[in-house]
């Protein structure tokens, strides 16, 4: 699934509720209060940050990727040739 990261404290929703979970210690997960659909993921060593699925945006065309993380997890099947960068976990200190 596509994400975006975005400054927290910009972050707001444009319409419905938002019902978070500690999905692990670290980690908080948003979803729709009413749909379930998920929508926001939170992790502590990144307070300042909200990661939001592209597929909840009306305008997600508008958001070109700069890279690729998490690679290491990714479907066999996927082949990755844009030439962005591609990181196997996280984005690097």
């Amino acid at each position: 699934m596509p994400w975006a990261s975005f400054d927290n404290s910009g972050f707001r929703l444009s319409r419905g509720s938002l019902t978070e979970y500690a999905s692990s210690p670290p980690v908080r997960r948003g979803f729709c209060a009413a749909c379930g659909a998920a929508l926001t993921y939170r992790h502590t060593r990144r307070t300042a940050d909200v990661d939001l699925t592209l597929a909840t945006l009306d305008a997600a065309a508008e958001l070109p990727p700069r890279m690729h993380i998490w690679v290491q997890d990714k479907l066999p099947w996927i082949v990755l040739g844009d030439g962005l960068p591609i990181y196997p976990a996280g984005v690097p200190d």
